[in-house]
């Protein structure tokens, strides 16, 4: 008897995953449609393929970077669990002991004084939210690359820090929402920093060290997942 196939919103639901990442898995050759409509496009899959595309769903809530998951199911192996545990453990020891650190280090003396006015609130500062399509990637690319340092660490969540900056990550499974986001910091040596990002390889290729019309000199910075940081420094003159 011949499986009833169904269109990739269906199945989307079936699997509780959304139709852009079944897309993605499609890209990654994770899982393929079992029909792709040649004249609209349109995917359709078995239900047979239900068990693999939760399983799938279920490796990336748990930070499993794509790569890794395509060779897990290759060959699925008991072993491979337990790895992907004692990397766990070793991200929860070093979380721990960042925040011990912290701790030690904490001087209540350090905390600069506010005037606080009870009848209004004060904004403080702005932290950036960047999409990341793989947090432990992300994570080393801004460590590696940029002389960031990891701070926080989870499935679906990153914390990136470098002086008193903080760039924050959320884990996605959409290629495109990367592509379509940026954010600016101010920095003192913006002349040093831009040397400094050469060397590394990251600056991107339509965003060298520039005068603004507006009394910026900035630059730009493209990481690994598509998001842009620009990098300016108010002109002297």
């Amino acid at each position: 008897m011949e499986e009833t196939l169904v269109p990739i919103g269906q199945f989307a639901n079936l699997t509780w995953l959304s139709p852009k990442a079944l897309r993605l898995y499609q890209a990654q050759g994770l899982l393929e449609p079992a029909l792709v409509d040649p004249g609209s496009g349109y995917r359709y899959y078995s239900p047979s393929q239900i068990p693999a595309a939760r399983r799938i769903g279920q490796l990336r809530r748990a930070g499993v970077p794509l790569a890794e998951i395509a060779a897990f199911l290759r060959a699925p192996a008991a072993h491979q669990i337990d790895v992907w545990r004692k990397e766990l453990e070793a991200e929860v020891i070093d979380r721990r002991r960042l925040l011990d650190h912290i701790a030690r280090t904490l001087d209540p003396t350090e905390v600069p004084e506010v005037a606080i006015d009870p009848t209004s609130a004060a904004l403080t500062r702005a932290i950036p939210v960047l999409a990341s399509l793989d947090i432990e990637a992300t994570l080393r690319f801004y460590a590696e690359r940029m002389k960031f340092v990891a701070v926080a660490r989870y499935p679906d969540y990153g914390i990136v820090a470098r002086g008193d900056v903080q760039i924050h990550f959320w884990l996605t499974d959409d290629a495109e929402i990367p592509k379509a986001t940026s954010c600016r910091i101010d920095v003192v040596g913006v002349n040093e920093l831009y040397q400094e990002m050469s060397a590394s390889g990251v600056v991107h290729p339509n965003g060298p060290l520039i005068e603004q019309p507006w009394g910026l000199r900035e630059f730009a910075v493209l990481d690994d997942d598509g998001n842009m940081i620009k990098f300016g420094e108010l002109s002297s003159t």
